[in-house]
């Protein structure tokens, strides 16, 4: 009987749990997990589908040439490790829109915490990406980036 009211239990906490709506901000983080992800398993179909068509940045590139600028950087690192720390999300009004500040640091070994990074020789870059909302999942309209430092990475 006791089995049976732990199972019954664990199938309310899982109904429980599906029905609550994802926040607008847990499915941001969830997409740069996403993007992480693709970037560190170098599959460029899967990081093409967290960009939209309507991508351009202030380099007057489209999604075509930041996707081609992605595959050249593929190319030329057969081991991507990446740390990723989100600083800041900001929402428009109606949630349509968003700014995200995210730091990454990029070595072609794993890296644990942002100490190693040093010690990896990482290139470090803070990246401000703005994102658009299509249905419930968020998707990369344009990106800037530059240099960062290590202390960047502790919050």
């Amino acid at each position: 009987m006791y089995r049976y009211s732990v199972f019954l239990f664990c199938i309310f906490l899982l109904a429980a749990c599906s029905e609550q709506k994802e926040t607008p901000e847990v499915r941001i983080r969830n997409m740069v997990s996403a993007m992480e992800s693709a970037v560190q398993q170098r599959s460029l179909d899967q990081v093409k589908e967290l960009v939209s068509s309507d991508y351009s940045d202030e380099w007057n590139s489209d999604r075509r040439a930041a996707l081609r600028s992605l595959l050249f950087y593929f190319q030329g690192h057969q081991s991507i490790h990446l740390l990723t720390r989100i600083s800041d999300i900001q929402l428009n009004d109606d949630a349509s829109k968003a700014s995200v500040t995210v730091y990454v640091g990029m070595a072609g070994q794993p890296v644990e915490k942002s100490a190693s990074l040093i010690d990896l020789n990482a290139d470090l870059y803070r990246f401000d990406v703005d994102l658009i909302a299509d249905g419930d999942q968020w998707l990369v309209s344009s990106a800037r980036w530059q240099k960062a430092r290590v202390e960047n990475f502790d919050f």
